[in-house]
């Protein structure tokens, strides 16, 4: 095929940083992206670099001819979006996390048999060179049985989180919270290395930061969390910790995972750097692939994704122009395992106790 013709919608992360990413990739061209309530349309061209800006997405699916349909908007949304574009017959690259329940993912399943079209999750860490370092070690199986794994991450955002809105992220009903935002990423990579699947979580999901009061003195209530912290098992019978903290004033590793099996141990620092040792042998670093940079002329917020999204990106445009889906890109089968996670995750928090994944 030629260049895929892209619509994208959602005007935030969807204009500062999709519609600049599929723009700067040979295979692809942004041709329309729409907000979702009514926007400053200049400025979204600004930010976007698309010309072609509509304030009713619909419209933009009745008028343009797309081959692939990304939908960036606010999670409560994405259900409604995405079987639109599947009536339409249109490929979709849906932001994680999938929906708001498991009941939507299901609908959103049907909807892309019932097409025949693609479902993918955008899931671009996949892609940065530690993660796939991390697959291919965990394939090649010398780890021996796995043990346990230890997944944490931190943000020093604790100023932010008092000084800063958090927007529909900090609403439940319009699927805010950290464990969407991040807890995402972290199951779907977590089942992707291993190859399996939660079977069972005790989590508690906290909300460090209740409020927010603007410069005007008017408070806004939070109520999703901003924080995790996960204990679970995989059907293989490893034993996992999962855990997250915004409400830090500084913090030294911003992801660490740490996986044990019978026969070595892998550590992955912040993203970049692999370790690997066999037995009882000291940590030795693992030479990864080489980051690639991105154009000099990409604005700096999409740049800052550029390593992982590009190579997302190739996979992508090598998956609609085969017809077979890249190994290493979720799909929504992936993404339904992840909400199914994420589901279970917040009944054990609101109910107290441990629940199995089913």
């Amino acid at each position: 095929m030629g260049k895929c013709k892209v619509g994208i919608i959602g005007t935030g992360f969807g204009a500062k940083v999709h519609a600049p990413m599929f723009n700067f990739h040979e295979g692809f061209e942004v041709v329309a992206i729409s907000s979702v309530a009514r926007g400053n349309v200049e400025e979204v061209k600004q930010i976007s670099g698309v010309e072609n800006v509509y304030t009713n997405w619909r419209l933009m699916l009745e008028q343009e001819q797309l081959d692939l349909l990304v939908v960036a908007s606010a999670v409560h949304l994405h259900k409604e979006m995405v079987v639109a574009a599947f009536e339409k017959g249109i490929h979709v690259l849906c932001e994680k996390p999938m929906a708001l329940d498991i009941d939507e993912s299901f609908d959103m399943m049907i909807a892309k048999n019932n097409a025949g079209k693609f479902g993918l999750i955008n899931h671009e860490f996949r892609f940065v060179p530690a993660r796939l370092k991390v697959k291919e070690v965990m394939d090649s199986r010398n780890l021996g049985e796995i043990l346990h794994i230890r997944y944490e991450c931190s943000f020093a955002n604790y100023s932010s989180l008092q000084s800063k809105s958090r927007g529909w992220l900090g609403q439940t009903e319009t699927g805010g919270g950290m464990l969407g935002a991040i807890g995402s990423h972290m199951i779907d990579t977590l089942h992707w290395w291993t190859d399996s699947r939660f079977a069972e979580v005790f989590a508690n999901l906290p909300i460090h930061v209740p409020t927010y009061k603007d410069k005007n003195g008017n408070i806004e209530q939070y109520t999703s969390d901003d924080a995790f912290q996960v204990i679970g098992t995989l059907d293989n019978g490893a034993t996992i910790t999962m855990e997250l903290v915004t409400a830090a004033n500084q913090t030294k590793d911003t992801y660490r995972l740490e996986i044990y099996g019978s026969n070595g141990t892998l550590v992955m620092l912040n993203d970049n750097q692999v370790y690997y040792s066999s037995e009882n042998s000291p940590l030795v670093e693992i030479e990864l692939l080489s980051d690639l940079t991105a154009p000099s002329d990409m604005p700096a917020i999409a740049a800052r994704y550029y390593n992982g999204f590009q190579r997302m990106l190739d996979a992508l445009h090598h998956t609609l122009s085969t017809g077979t889906k890249h190994p290493n890109l979720s799909d929504f089968e992936d993404g339904l395992d992840t909400q199914k996670v994420l589901d279970t995750i917040r009944l054990s928090a609101k109910e107290g106790r441990k629940y199995k994944v089913n």
